[in-house]
Parts: C-alpha cells; structure tokens; sequence
C-alpha cells in the first residue's frame, strides 16, 4: 500500500486529500492521505519568512493553526514539516515563541487545541475536550499539503506537556505521515497511548526534569488523571521499537544524561531521552520565563530536536 502511494504522490505532485484517522483505537491515518515517501506541491504560495494563521472545520468545528515558511521558502521546492503542539492552557503563537522551530528551514505549524475542562488542550488527557484530534492533525497536513510544497517524507510532530503526551499518542497512530517524534516535559496519561499496542517502530526524542513540578518524572496523578513515569515511558518505546535495552550515555551539558537506544531497533527507529537532573516543567533553552522550576538554558531542546529529525525519513521505516 506504501508503494503504491509513493508512486501516486510522485504522479500527481500536488496535495493530498481525505481524512486520516478514524478516532477508533489503534487505528492511524489513511495511507491514502498522503502517506509515505515523495513532494506534494500545492497550489497556494507564502511569501518566504512569512506567517499566517488558516482556519478550517474538523468534527463540525472551527479549527485553526499557525504556519510560517523559511526565509528561503521556495514554492517549487518540497520542504519539511514540523509540526509542534502546544501545553494545556497555552496557544498556538505562545508555542511558537517557546520552540523558535519558524528559524529552522522548514515550514513550521503550531495547532490550535480546543477548550476541555480545564483550558485549552490535546486529545488524551481526562480534561481534554471530546474533538478527535489525530483526525484533525490529519486534516492539517492534508490543507498543508494543498498550500504548500512539501517534502511528505520528512514530517516531524513535538510537543510540551500535554502537547507532548499528544505527540506521543500521534507516534502510535499517525507513523504512516509523521517520520519523527519529540515530547518535551510530557504529559504520559493513559489516553496518550490509545492504539500503541499495534503500533510500528517509530524514532521518539524525550526531554524531563527530575523535578518537573507539573508532570512528575516519576508519574503520579495529574489534572488529566494518572500518568506513568518518564522510565516507564521510555522502557514502553524501547520495547516497542525493539531496541537494545543497553544505551550508549554521555552528558551534554552539566547535570544532564543523554541516553540513546540505537542498537537492534526495529527499522532504523531509535530512542533518545534527555534525562536533566533538578530540572522543572520546561522546554530546554527557550526564552526566559516560559516554564515552570529550574530551566537549563545551555541544552536548547529545539536545535537537538531538528537534529534528530533529519536523521529521519519516512520512507526509513516502512
């Protein structure tokens, strides 16, 4: 099925259209949508540099995002994706000021959750609103794709907090579009890994605090309900990816250990955490004042996690 869109994409050239997602647990995106290797030229321009916010219906509802394109943007030459999502109570724009992915050479998106319970937030956590979000997140790289020119084998997703436990659900339903994940201080609530008992391999990056004062490092009850500890989480991935369980550590930066699960994963997949000792509730390196108990300003969380990214391609691991 992978082949045979490769070979639709490569001939039509243009974007990919459909849902993705049918909100059933275990199931992922239709290949159909997009999935899988080549470029998918659309037929709208940005003006390089620049940013817009689009809005479109998913579920019946108003939905919107964020998109910024590089200041090389070209709209005849396929670019990245990196998808980031937001925490609980934050925005779109707020995200796109914590990470600073609209500086990397790809397009940049930042959607917009919806408001649950307790303030605005992602599909997985208890507070979270009823919306499908894996169908919306869908439906965004489907409008993407018709608007700009990208390169469908190098789509990337992160996420903070509760936008992380959400990128973490995406890695176990959407890996027929997304080539790469990152999570940064993680929100791991049960609802997060709905479908990844049939999950496949997929290349997951972890950032936490072992003091993260909102999403204990080592799991607790939180707004959202329960939630497992970052060991846990981890020890899920590296399973789930057939991974050596012996990583390779270094130490980046003071107080921080860099474990990294390369050997034996399952389709050139890896695991990689960053475990920051006496950390808080942060996104490593962004500007001052945005998290919560000690940040680590020398580990720029965004730089590693684009790093990661281009060591994958989605075409690697199906």
């Amino acid at each position: 099925m992978v082949a045979v869109t490769v070979l639709a994409l490569g001939l039509t050239a243009c974007g990919s259209s459909g849902g993705s997602g049918e909100g059933a647990e275990g199931s992922s995106s239709s290949a159909a949508s997009g999935s899988s290797s080549g470029s998918a030229c659309g037929s709208g321009n940005m003006a390089p540099g620049s940013s817009k916010t689009v809005h479109l219906t998913s579920g019946g509802r108003d939905r919107s995002y964020v998109v910024t394109v590089p200041k090389d943007y070209s709209a005849d030459t396929p670019t990245p994706v990196v998808m980031a999502f937001h925490g609980r109570g934050r925005d779109s724009e707020q995200m796109k000021t914590l990470t600073g992915f609209s500086d990397k050479p790809a397009i940049a998106v930042y959607p917009q959750g919806l408001t649950g319970s307790k303030g605005t937030s992602w599909q997985g956590a208890s507070y979270a609103s009823d919306a499908d979000d894996v169908k919306f997140t869908g439906e965004v790289l489907d409008k993407v794709e018709s608007d700009l020119c990208v390169d469908t084998d190098r789509v990337y997703a992160a996420g903070m907090s509760n936008g992380g436990g959400f990128a973490s659900l995406l890695a176990c339903r959407m890996s027929d579009r997304i080539a790469a994940f990152a999570s940064v201080s993680g929100a791991y609530y049960g609802g997060t890994r709905a479908g990844c008992n049939t999950a496949g391999a997929v290349p997951i990056m972890e950032f936490h605090g072992t003091d993260d004062p909102t999403m204990k490092y080592d799991g607790g009850d939180g707004k959202g309900g329960e939630y497992i500890s970052v060991p846990e989480y981890i020890d899920e991935w590296v399973a789930r990816n057939q991974c050596s369980h012996e990583p390779e550590v270094d130490q980046p930066v003071d107080g921080v250990e860099h474990y990294s699960f390369k050997n034996d994963c399952k389709n050139g997949s890896e695991v990689q955490q960053y475990r920051i000792d006496g950390g808080g509730h942060t996104w490593p390196g962004a500007p001052e004042g945005m998290g919560t108990g000690r940040d680590t300003p020398n580990l720029h969380a965004t730089d590693l996690i684009w790093e990661f990214f281009q060591n994958h391609r989605l075409s690697q691991h199906h």
